[in-house]
């Protein structure tokens, strides 16, 4: 009996101490929660939200669980605030969606400032992107992991085609809550109207606006096709998503766990941005197959709405975050296209 007692006695140790080491594991265990507005559906962004979580959970081997939000946590101003407080410690939103948060982040709003993909992501590689980041970190309490390309943004609308800056007059055109983006469509001669992603396709509908400035893929995932007549591929504004967590959350995590959380937000960021890039001529033919009539801005009209929205857009841009810094983003770009074309 004494030894029926010791072998239940011992194996109630093994079996607490077994309970001890899950609960000490669990304890253990990093929980971060990445939220994006975009809603559960097959995108770009979905898919290297995927990756960042499977890429931090099997390098961890469970150290760090993800927890994906898509749509659930309202739009990219409020997932920002959120990041911001510590209430949520990862997200993806846009540079405008930022802007009410840190004003020079508006610089690479500037039109026609990336003449391709590729240069945009030199630059983004390169000394000014990380020093506005750190900037930005020191100000909002908000680190910038990389940045993600969203794609260059076009013009749709339900009235006529838009081939020069001067189809652009009269035209009520949605922006998002971005005084730069508003700046943008004004210097067109059309009349910007602020509404929210979420209430953008009834607006659209109901008539309450005509158009619309977007990328491709947005522009076919978030049903804004189905209620367009024509879009205009005149790319003026580099798209850009801050891969973004909040920094006293990441103070606080291990170094193997910091180094993980930083390759991981770079495969997201590789994922989304050779999306973006790579599927925007499958794209457009979707787009085109619903029935919107698309026309391809050729070099001579693009540099005819260079010239129309350039200048405004960046002297607007000067009053908010003053001439010097505009001035150093514009040499670092110019730096940058020499660096990838070679010159």
């Amino acid at each position: 009996m004494s030894n029926l007692r010791s072998v239940l006695a011992a194996t109630a140790l093994i079996a607490v101490g077994g309970l001890s080491a899950i609960a000490d594991r669990a304890a253990a265990q990093v929980k971060i929660g990445i939220a994006t507005a975009v809603p559960s559906m097959e995108t770009a962004e979905l898919r290297a939200f995927q990756a960042f979580k499977a890429y931090a959970e099997s390098r961890t081997n469970g150290g760090i669980q993800v927890r994906l939000f898509n749509g659930q946590l309202g739009g990219e101003r409020e997932i920002t605030e959120q990041v911001r407080q510590g209430t949520l410690e990862m997200g993806l939103a846009a540079d405008g969606a930022i802007a009410g948060f840190y004003k020079p982040i508006q610089v690479f709003s500037i039109p026609y400032l990336f003449p391709s993909s590729p240069v945009a992501w030199t630059f983004f590689d390169q000394p000014f992107a990380k020093k506005l980041a750190e900037d930005m970190r020191q100000k909002t309490g908000i680190r910038v992991l990389t940045w993600s390309e969203n794609g260059f943004r076009n013009l749709t609308n339900n009235d006529r085609p838009i081939r020069s800056p001067d189809d652009m007059k009269g035209l009520k055109m949605r922006t998002m809550e971005s005084p730069v983006y508003m700046t943008f469509m004004r210097s067109l001669g059309a009349t910007p109207t602020p509404i929210s992603a979420a209430e953008l396709i009834l607006a659209l509908k109901q008539g309450i606006v005509s158009g619309q400035e977007n990328g491709v893929q947005t522009v076919f995932d978030f049903g804004i096709a189905d209620v367009q007549k024509f879009m205009s591929v005149n790319e003026h504004i580099y798209g850009l998503h801050a891969v973004m967590i909040n920094d006293e959350f990441y103070k606080k995590l291990s170094s193997d766990h910091k180094a993980v959380v930083m390759e991981g937000a770079r495969i997201l960021a590789s994922v989304s941005s050779t999306a973006k890039g790579a599927l925007a001529s499958e794209y457009l033919e979707k787009i085109k197959a619903k029935g919107v009539q698309i026309h391809f801005t050729t070099a001579a009209e693009k540099e005819a709405f260079r010239k129309a929205t350039q200048e405004p857009v960046r002297k607007f841009i000067e009053q908010q975050v003053g001439e010097p810094l505009v001035k150093e983003l514009m040499a670092a770009v110019d730096e940058a296209r020499k660096t990838f074309y070679g010159e």
